[in-house]
């Protein structure tokens, strides 16, 4: 009776081993023995849906600077602050200008002694111009001696070097006041473009020196982000293409953006590469630093198999879904296991999502399970509720 029972038990296991999908005996022994999961089921859909990539990105402004005092000094003036919205030429700062406004004044005094000087040098010029003329015409009427003549036109040339460098003394004084003048100019801090003020790093009295910012400013006229692209998807992206942009802390509002560069090059490392999406932000609700959501669609898939999103499960290697079949028995129902890869949509608020089966078998009408899926094995024994399934296809 021993050497007849220990084939059949080890017969019976096998039975039951195959029974249950093919796990060790006593897994499948255990899930035999308990209950049916209850879980709810829908069956597969069948229609449109537009495919798109999302990738998670960082805000950048459109421009950025940080503006420093080009002459040093005290602040005497500070007119914007941290958060306040600026006009390109608008005056932000004053460096005290008296030196500077000063040493104009004195540039300018330089200016009128030469601008007098001038004057003088060219009415000596007059003159020696006339005795020189004169002096030609006694030397040749043998009136005057060869020396007296030469002593004219000496003069004359005197005269002439001495109007040119009054000449250049003029220059050099209306150089020196621009000069003074550029250097007055640069105690006024002005925005370079219409944009924000950052930050203000300096208070009204603060020294200001040329190696220390006295305001950040920024341009949020357009907002920018750049995008790593995997090679399956870049393929499809070009420029030009639409962009929805959702902020994460603004999750509930879409910004309608635009794929202005694509770079040619693919990282050979990561197999990605680099585009830019620029977003108009005319509110300035979008601010650099933020992290959002770039969805951009590339493709319409007509005939894309729907699934709930609940009914996808992920974890850093796959994603799949179960489907609710009959048993081989044909008494009740079992989950099977499909790995899939779900196609995401721009559209972030769908409650579906386009999938593609990578192992087993998935069309329309299929029962999947999209609530209690938790936990379950291939093979589970379940119940379905909510539209229970009659059978593979129903």
């Amino acid at each position: 009776m021993k050497n007849f029972s220990l084939p059949l038990a080890v017969l019976l296991t096998s039975l039951l081993s195959a029974a249950c999908g093919g796990d060790n005996p006593a897994a499948a022994a255990q899930r035999a023995g308990r209950p049916p999961a209850s879980v709810r089921v829908m069956p597969v859909e069948q229609g449109a849906f537009d495919v798109a990539i999302r990738i998670v990105g960082r805000l950048r402004a459109e421009s950025a600077a940080d503006l420093f005092a080009r002459v040093e000094g005290p602040l005497t003036a500070v007119l914007a602050g941290t958060g306040d919205r600026v006009r390109k030429g608008q005056l932000l700062a004053r460096i005290d200008p008296s030196e500077a406004e000063q040493r104009i004044q004195q540039l300018r005094a330089a200016l009128r002694m030469a601008e007098a000087t001038l004057g003088q040098r060219r009415a000596e010029l007059e003159v020696a111009s006339s005795q020189a003329a004169r002096s030609r015409k006694l030397f040749a009427e043998e009136l005057l001696s060869e020396s007296d003549y030469d002593i004219a036109q000496g003069e004359l040339l005197t005269a002439r070097s001495q109007l040119q460098l009054a000449q250049a003394q003029i220059e050099q004084a209306r150089a020196n006041l621009g000069a003074a003048q550029i250097q007055l100019d640069q105690t006024r801090i002005v925005a370079p473009f219409d944009g924000w003020i950052g930050t203000r790093h300096l208070d009204l009295g603060a020294h200001a020196t040329t190696n220390r910012p006295i305001f950040s400013i920024v341009d949020l006229s357009t907002i920018r982000t750049t995008i790593s692209l995997p090679a399956q998807e870049a393929v499809h992206i070009r420029r030009g293409q639409s962009a929805a942009v959702i902020a994460d802390v603004m999750p509930d509002r879409t910004f309608n953006g635009i794929v202005s560069r694509v770079s040619s090059v693919f990282d050979p490392q990561t197999n990605t590469v680099e585009a830019e999406v620029e977003v108009p932000n005319g509110d300035a609700a979008l601010r650099p630093g933020m992290f959002a959501s770039v969805s951009i669609s590339y493709r319409t898939n007509p005939t894309a198999l729907l699934v709930p999103l609940s009914a996808v499960s992920r974890n850093e290697h796959e994603e799949w879904l179960f489907v609710a079949e009959p048993s081989a028995e044909g008494d009740g129902l079992v989950a099977r296991r499909v790995l899939v890869r779900a196609l995401q949509s721009a559209d972030r608020s769908q409650q579906r999502v386009a999938v593609e089966p990578r192992e087993g078998n998935l069309a329309a009408g299929t029962n999947v399970i999209v609530l209690g899926h938790e936990g379950l094995r291939d093979g589970d024994r379940v119940t379905a509720s909510d539209g229970e399934a009659k059978g593979s296809g129903s």
